[in-house]
């Protein structure tokens, strides 16, 4: 049914001969996303992928993640597939923010030289409030609303859900903290089975151990200050998002006008 009213083909990008992915930065959004991916473009690594990517410019994304997550978190025991990441991420060197964090044990097996970071956020209860007063407040009914109208909106709604709602099994008020907890836990056990090397990052960490991690000289700049909660992240995202929410209440309108067109012309006909 998606398909027929709602059509978005998946990329299908190659990555290019001696480019690769050096870093998996797998934690949860509102820990410091946003600004781990300016600083590792300062670092010099090019394209880091990151949540606001899809709703700005890479929507098409979506028809990647969003059948990919339905299959991961709806029938969790029978996932067991091949997942070809570099069809989506085939020009990026890092990776943070969702929705790639859902699949951090996946991106581990497909990019196995990359360096993994889990950034976190410390204060469980700080986290807690953040997503609560931007992801969860931005993503409203109006939003729902509008999805009906507009293809790539549409789609950033379902990834949404999926990103937002169903990885916190349907109940973020209820199981965020606990799949927070989860979430942390799993990929430090899947480190240390593997024997690989991670580091455990917050922002308030800042530039040293990041670099010392990857190698990379300090650079001569104040760590980047990233996507604030509350009005800037409402701002950034109305910013993403216009010409696509323009475009909705265009539709909007035109299948108002349709309808009460019909209905003055029903009116008519049976007085």
């Amino acid at each position: 049914m998606e398909k027929l009213f709602y059509p978005l083909n998946p990329p299908d990008r190659r990555r290019i001969p001696g480019k690769q992915m050096h870093v998996l930065c797998l934690g949860l959004s509102r820990s410091g996303t946003d600004s781990l991916r300016s600083a590792l473009m300062i670092l010099g690594y090019s394209d880091v992928y990151h949540g606001f990517v899809i709703t700005a410019r890479q929507r098409e994304d979506c028809a990647f993640w969003v059948p990919l997550m339905r299959r991961k978190l709806h029938d969790p025991t029978n996932f067991q597939e091949a997942i070809d990441f570099d069809s989506v991420l085939a020009n990026c060197e890092a990776v943070t923010d969702g929705p790639a964090n859902v699949f951090g044990e996946e991106l581990m097996s497909y990019y196995p030289n990359a360096k993994v970071i889990l950034n976190r956020r410390r204060d469980v209860d700080a986290w807690y409030a953040s997503m609560k007063k931007t992801c969860l407040e931005v993503f409203s009914w109006p939003m729902w609303i509008l999805s009906w109208f507009d293809t790539s909106i549409c789609w950033l709604w379902w990834n949404f859900e999926l990103v937002m709602k169903d990885y916190y099994r349907g109940d973020f008020d209820q199981y965020g903290k606990q799949v927070s907890e989860e979430h942390y836990k799993r990929l430090e056990e899947r480190l240390a089975d593997d024997q690989r090397p991670y580091l455990d990052w917050s922002v308030e960490d800042g530039w040293e151990p990041l670099c010392e991690f990857l190698g990379k000289p300090v650079p001569g700049v104040p760590f980047p200050d990233g996507n604030k909660g509350g009005g800037q992240f409402q701002e950034n995202m109305e910013e993403a998002t216009k010409d696509i929410v323009m475009n909705a209440l265009r539709n909007m309108g035109v299948c108002s006008a349709l309808v009460l067109s019909i209905v003055l012309g029903l009116a008519y006909t049976c007085r």
